[in-house]
């Protein structure tokens, strides 16, 4: 087996790929009244990097140069009009001419650029479909779509506005910060501040301090003095005061990694960057191409005034106030060859769905995170069903007892492995116990099946887990080869509890529930590896683990474990009877320890098989299922980056990563079905059949 010491070595080369969940960032993010992803997201900084306040340096020539694409469109508004403000959506943009009327053009599939007659601005900002402006009397109004509140603007009145995905805010006269649509959490009141910009289900501020403050999915504080705010997709940019430019956040396309330039404005889309130089020339990082972070970016030529980027569109103003928008190539989509998908359930919406497997009387079992299981037609085969809108079968509803918000709600379920015989179906969820809200528990559960749905009335409770904390609950179950039930827990925010023997949080258990009574429901085999260790749990499997969402054995029996990073690393490992897998001395193949104690810790530990870097691969890494092809044993993702990983290589050559598709949506489970056909699922999206 590979030491940590090589691992880290592998990892650089494999694992160079950007939270609390939260099953979340960049990306379109959960709902404002979902749970976050099985990881806990904050935007960590990686080293500032600095720049001279001396001439320019200029980029590296791009092989080939991925050439700027025209908007006609706005080519054929800026005849007419001079702006003096100019601001980019995602399909669409608006100018802002000196008497404060305001011009739209580009998509309006949701009237992001239908401006409401007879008003006069002082600012005007455009998300993905949405567009809000400040009038000159300070209120608010917002336009386009308006999906979950991001158009619904709050009565007051205010200084700045910022359009993000789903959502806005301003600043009022104090400085504090107000926001509303789909956005998780609030900026503190303890600050006040001078700039505001949002992005996906995240915003920052400057203090007046001049400090970079960000809150929902990216929440951090890095000390200043900054200025000129501009707040991307997933990652934020910011300049010193000497005019150098520093990103943090997601750089998976190197869209935080800025050259050594000084600027004075700076602008941020969704996997490039760019900023106007002190000669008034733009220049751009990142990629246009998603996987190709090498290819630099060539700007329009000439001088620019202004610049505002949103995902993949741009616009400046030019010194007479014309404006000129144009797309950054993608030439990349190309690079994504190894899969495709099509909409399961001929397109059917699934909200929350986090697990799915076949159903013994027909059908595809979805499992919804809110607390209910019901099976989907799939005759049509293929994966589509013979009509969008024909009945799903209940199999079981536990809505009025699962506890839902944060990484809490019915998390996982699995029918006895000999169900023929045994007609039972297994279901982890956080339960109430009672009116308080903090009276709950995570319960392991059995259900006789009778005639396509499981009886309520017959449940019979096989552990009881007492919960304190909301998020990092794991909750993963699944019958190994040997038919004993083993289920993944998180570490329940307690760092103590996964290298603790003496507690079941942050471990794998397995137990053996066959012949389960309500005297004794579940027996201790016999060849668990602690059964004979003073003071440990004997339903302990293996341990160190942070948060193991989704597991699953591959056809070799191999049990693997995708585990849910804090700061640095994401992982994925093969866990072994008694297997310490490191956390939280160990991240990935990162020592968290005094550099003196790593080599001896990592004696002790068992490496992942593959890793890679959270602020290059997204926020939080969501396993995963055995993969139908040997070669490629384990498939799994990243909620935020929307990436699709298989694992390839073996353990004595080493394992490696090789992406094989980007989801059109943030990734919560996969599943299969009998014929071992994968299947991705999306919030708030179709769930996807996966052709490879």
């Amino acid at each position: 087996m590979k030491s940590r010491t090589a691992l880290a070595y592998t990892g650089a080369i494999y694992g160079v790929l950007a939270l609390a969940l939260l099953l979340s960032l960049a990306c379109a993010g959960l709902g404002a009244a979902a749970p976050p992803p099985p990881s806990h997201i904050a935007l960590t900084p990686p080293p500032p990097v600095a720049a001279p306040t001396t001439a320019p340096v200029s980029a590296p020539t791009p092989t080939p140069p991925l050439t700027p694409i025209p908007n006609p469109a706005a080519e054929q508004t800026n005849q007419r009009i001079p702006y003096t403000q100019i601001t980019a959506g995602k399909d669409h943009a608006c100018g802002l001419s000196a008497d404060g009327v305001a011009h739209c053009w580009g998509s309006d599939r949701f009237g992001e650029t239908r401006v409401p007659s007879r008003m006069l601005f002082r600012q005007i900002s455009a998300g993905r479909s949405t567009t809000c402006g400040l009038r000159q009397d300070g209120a608010v109004i917002c336009w386009g779509r308006n999906s979950i509140g991001q158009a619904d603007a709050p009565a007051g009145l205010f200084t700045q506005v910022a359009t993000g995905t789903r959502h806005a805010c301003a600043l009022d006269a104090d400085g504090a910060a107000v926001c509303w649509g789909d956005i998780a959490g609030a900026p503190t009141a303890d600050y006040a501040f001078t700039a505001v910009g949002s992005g996906d289900q995240f915003s920052c501020g400057l203090t007046t301090a001049g400090d970079l403050q960000c809150w929902g999915n990216y929440a951090v504080k890095i000390a200043g003095p900054f200025h000129s705010l501009a707040v991307g997709l997933a990652h934020a940019c910011v300049l010193r005061l000497d005019g150098a430019a520093a990103c943090y956040g997601s750089d998976w396309d190197n869209q935080s990694s800025p050259p050594a330039t000084a600027f004075t404005q700076l602008s941020a889309g969704s996997q490039h960057s760019c900023g106007i130089t002190r000669d008034g020339v733009l220049e751009c990082w990142g990629s246009g191409a998603k996987a190709r972070p090498a290819l630099r970016l060539n700007a329009p030529a000439g001088v620019f005034t202004a610049v505002s980027s949103n995902w993949r569109n741009n616009c400046g103003l030019r010194p007479n106030g014309a404006a000129q928008c144009w797309r950054q190539p993608n030439p990349a989509r190309a690079a994504w060859p190894h899969a495709n998908f099509v909409a399961a359930f001929n397109g059917r919406v699934f909200e929350l769905p986090v697990e799915l497997f076949p159903w013994p009387t027909g059908g595809l079992a979805v499992v919804d995170l809110t607390g209910y299981i019901k099976a989907y037609d799939n005759s049509a085969g293929a994966g589509n069903v013979a009509g969008a809108d024909a009945e799903p079968h209940l199999i079981l509803d536990l809505t009025d007892i699962t506890v839902t918000g944060s990484d809490r709600g019915m998390l996982s379920a699995a029918l006895d492995p000999n169900f023929d015989a045994f007609p039972f179906l297994y279901v982890y969820y956080i339960a109430k116990l009672g009116p308080d809200p903090q009276d709950i528990e995570g319960r392991l559960s059995r259900f006789p099946v009778v005639d396509g749905a499981a009886i309520r009335a017959d449940e019979l409770v096989i552990m009881h887990l007492p919960l304190k904390d909301v998020v990092h609950q794991g909750g993963a179950i699944r019958f190994g080869p040997d038919g004993m039930l083993y289920l993944g827990l998180g570490y329940r925010y307690n760092a103590e509890n996964p290298a603790s023997l003496a507690s079941l949080r942050g471990k794998i258990i397995r137990i053996d529930v066959r012949g389960a009574t309500a005297e004794q429901p579940y027996r201790i085999p016999d060849d668990n590896p602690f059964t004979a260790t003073p003071d440990a749990r004997p339903e302990i499997w293996a341990y160190g683990f942070r948060n193991p969402w989704r597991m699953d054995f591959d056809a070799a029996g191999n049990l693997w474990v995708a585990d849910a990073g804090s700061v640095t690393e994401e992982e994925v490992s093969i866990a072994t009877a008694g297997a310490n897998l490191g956390w939280p001395v160990f991240e990935g193949a990162s020592c968290q320890a005094a550099a003196a104690d790593c080599a001896a810790l990592a004696s002790a530990t068992t490496p992942p098989a593959v890793s890679y870097a959270r602020e290059q691969g997204g926020c939080a890494i969501v396993g995963g299922i055995a993969s139908p092809r040997p070669e490629l044993p384990y498939i799994f993702g990243d909620h935020c980056s929307r990436r699709i990983w298989t694992v390839q290589g073996d353990a004595a050559t080493g394992w490696r990563m090789h992406e094989l598709a980007l989801a059109n949506g943030n990734i919560l489970a996969f599943g299969a079905d009998a014929a071992g056909t994968v299947f991705v699922l999306l919030q708030d999206r179709p769930i996807l059949r996966l052709i490879w």
